[in-house]
């Protein structure tokens, strides 16, 4: 894995949005380094905790903007199902790390990674493009 980077042609254009995925860019890199650095239960549970919180926030806000565009919007539920199996299996796995000390492995930062590229890079751009086609600038 090497450090993700969120490049200006990689954005969405809806700044709120580019903004929060800035956020998990850095929650991601900041886990996959701490990780590598062997370093205290501690630091990883609190960003475990802060990718949970990032998690709950971005969805809600994607939901938003979403469902004014809800009967128009192609692929809603299946946006909808990825970020419900986000949090079945990152987020579920993370907080089974915190409560029975479950490792953090190499493929759970790829998992990560991953969503990062397909979902974020993929789905999320979809949507930053039907949203500003529908005049959304936010």
């Amino acid at each position: 894995m090497r450090q993700l980077e969120l490049k200006d042609s990689m954005k969405i254009g809806i700044k709120e949005l580019d903004d929060q995925h800035q956020q998990l860019t850095e929650i991601i890199n900041e886990l996959y380094y701490a990780y590598m650095q062997g370093n205290h239960r501690a630091v990883l549970c609190g960003l475990i905790t802060r990718l949970n919180d990032y998690a709950h926030e971005h969805f809600a806000l994607e939901r938003q903007y979403m469902e004014r565009f809800v009967f128009e919007m192609p692929d809603y539920e299946q946006h909808m199902q990825e970020h419900r199996e986000f949090f079945t299996d990152a987020i579920g796995f993370l907080l089974r790390y915190i409560e029975e000390g479950s490792e953090i492995t190499p493929e759970m930062l790829d998992y990560l990674q991953g969503w990062w590229k397909d979902h974020v890079m993929v789905r999320d751009k979809e949507l930053g493009r039907f949203l500003r086609s529908r005049g959304v600038t936010a």
